[in-house]
């Protein structure tokens, strides 16, 4: 296998900090999806410190040989012992986030999602495929999202009953356990031409936009991962289903890995 390219970009949904992270190398790469604070989360950090940590200690894993369900939670588990003298981390919405990992050499190609963001992958002759984590949008009977911290979403008394809980969904945040519940699988890296790892900002552009994945990855071949973040901020300015309390320009980051 060779890694012919890579290009990366992300980009801040608003003034406010961007709250996705990534890191790539020459034989893995992964995209961290910070979950929005929420008040009184027991932290005296902000989520952008807990993306660039949980990255940092991720890459340390990725260069071992360990599974990849064990490099998330040594990652989750390194972070969790950096900051739990000075936070409560069995507060129910400490700081987390979405992840995706791939790690690539050799005749195998690895992958991994817990929460929304995706690895999307393209074979020779074969339409891309996307692999995800729907749980949050699959969760039964949610209560009517409210007013938050300035954005309407979950109540905190609700997460406390169905995050990283059985029958709920998962992120990566204080519980190295919630390693256990992420999506992975293991392939063939032969066919394989192509690979991208994307936050929900990112795969906006197929959910709520329309487009196939075979179109987001030709616009990714065409302009790289800079002209998929600015497809999916005209395709928002153009949007008017949003309403008040909804984000309209989410963190957006995308990893793009050209394989041969």
């Amino acid at each position: 296998m060779t890694l012919t390219r890579i290009t990366a970009a992300t980009a801040a949904g608003s003034s406010a900090a961007n709250e996705d992270h990534l890191l790539a190398s020459g034989s893995w790469a992964l995209v961290l999806d910070g979950v929005t604070r929420y008040p009184d989360d027991g932290c005296v950090h902000d989520v952008p410190w807990y993306v660039a940590n949980l990255g940092a200690a991720l890459a340390a894993e990725l260069a071992t040989d360990n599974d990849i369900r064990e490099v998330l939670r040594a990652g989750i588990a390194a972070v969790t012992d950096r900051h739990r003298r000075t936070c409560d981390v069995g507060n129910p919405v400490t700081p987390a986030a979405t992840a995706a990992i791939a790690r690539f050499g050799g005749d195998r190609f690895e992958w991994l999602v817990l929460g929304d963001s995706a690895v999307v992958l393209h074979r020779r002759g074969r339409e891309p495929r996307a692999e995800s984590d729907d749980r949050l949008a699959r969760l039964t009977d949610p209560p009517p999202v409210e007013p938050v911290g300035g954005l309407r979403r979950y109540p905190v008394d609700y997460l406390a009953r169905v995050r990283n809980r059985p029958g709920g969904f998962w992120v990566a945040a204080a519980d190295p356990d919630a390693a256990d519940a992420a999506r992975f699988g293991s392939e063939p890296i032969a066919g394989l031409e192509s690979a991208a790892l994307v936050t929900d900002g990112i795969t906006r552009l197929v959910e709520r936009y329309g487009l196939t994945w075979t179109e987001l990855l030709g616009l990714a071949a065409s302009g790289g991962a800079e002209r998929l973040i600015a497809e999916v901020r005209a395709a928002e300015r153009a949007d008017r289903r949003f309403g008040p309390g909804a984000k309209r320009h989410d963190d957006a980051t995308a990893v793009l890995l050209g394989l041969g």
